[in-house]
Parts: structure tokens; C-alpha cells; sequence
């Protein structure tokens, strides 16, 4: 079998395994989102370099497990913390569009569209009722995932009362954005 790098053993050796699984683990975490907001060549390139980790770490992991049973547990527990730095790097990366609808009373949709609307937003307001008949506005909002805090701080500011909902969006042709 191949051995990530022959003579390594004990700390140094469990410490490149810490780190190659947290990394391959990010890099397999960003590689789905790349996918699923429509970034193949991205999410090709993050599988290509998490497979290629995995190989030469399982590899490494399993020759003489019997002997040296600490490197399943520290593979474990590097996974475990590659998830959370993926997660955390992907919304840091924050990468897609979004949409944001915002549902409040209807004295108050221009003044928030008007606000997202200065802040460089591009906004769409309409009139709608809510179950028990109440005339509501409604402020929809497309706009890059990474300004997401910003507008919903923006709208909050303004009517802290409206409910705030937030959609991942795929693909949008036209419009304005931010």
C-alpha cells in the first residue's frame, strides 16, 4: 500500500492527517456548492484535489491500522472539523444569488423599498393581503448572496416588524442587481 510519507509516524504523522482531512473535506463541502449554484468547472476542479487527498490519506490511514489504531481516530476526528471549516467557508465565499421577500404593513413597503432602492437594490414592491384580510406590501429583492446581512439589515432598520424570508436562487435572467 502506499504511505503518505514513508518514516512519518506518531505526531507528525497524525497531524498531516488532521490537516489533509479537514482540507479534502472543505474542499469536497465547497465542491457541492460549486455544483449546486451551477459553477461545474469550480466544483470539478475542488473534486479532482479532494479525491486525490483522500487517496493518499485512506492509504496512508490504513497501512498497519492494527499497529497504530489512532489514525482511524484522528481521520474521525479531522473529518468531523472539515465539515465545520467547509460550512464556514462557504458562507464566507457566499457565492450565488439570492432572493429576499419581505412581508409588512403597507404604509411602510415604500419607505423600505426606498431604502433598498438608495442602497443601489434593485426592488420590486406589490400589494397583497394577509390571511385575515390586512392590505400588506411586498418588497422583492434579488441581489448577490454576499449582500444578503446588508439589505436584511437595511429592511430591519426600517420595520423591524416585517417578516423576512430569504431564497436560494439558481439562475435569474434580467433585472437589476446590486
Amino acid at each position: 500500500m502506499f504511505d503518505l510519507i514513508p518514516g512519518l509516524s506518531g505526531g507528525w504523522l497524525y497531524a498531516v492527517i488532521f490537516l489533509g482531512k479537514m482540507i479534502e473535506v472543505a474542499l469536497d463541502t465547497l465542491r457541492i456548492m460549486f455544483i449546486s449554484k451551477g459553477k461545474k468547472a469550480y466544483g470539478t476542479v475542488c473534486g479532482f484535489f479532494s479525491i486525490l487527498i483522500w487517496i493518499m490519506l485512506v492509504s496512508s490511514v490504513l497501512t498497519d491500522v492494527s499497529a497504530d489504531p489512532m489514525k482511524v481516530v484522528v481521520y474521525c476526528v479531522a473529518y468531523a472539523c472539515g465539515i465545520y471549516m467547509g460550512t464556514a467557508l462557504e458562507q464566507r465565499l457566499a457565492v450565488g444569488l439570492t432572493a429576499i421577500q419581505i412581508v409588512l404593513p403597507e404604509t411602510e413597503a415604500g419607505e423600505v423599498g426606498g431604502g433598498l432602492r438608495d442602497a443601489g437594490f434593485g426592488v420590486t414592491l406589490m400589494e397583497g393581503r394577509s390571511v385575515d384580510g390586512t392590505k400588506r406590501g411586498l418588497v422583492f429583492v434579488q441581489l448577490r448572496r454576499k449582500l444578503v446581512p446588508e439589505a436584511i439589515a437595511l429592511a430591519n432598520g426600517l420595520c423591524p416588524d416585517a417578516v423576512i424570508s430569504v431564497s436560494d436562487v439558481r439562475q435569474v435572467r434580467g433585472g437589476f442587481f446590486k
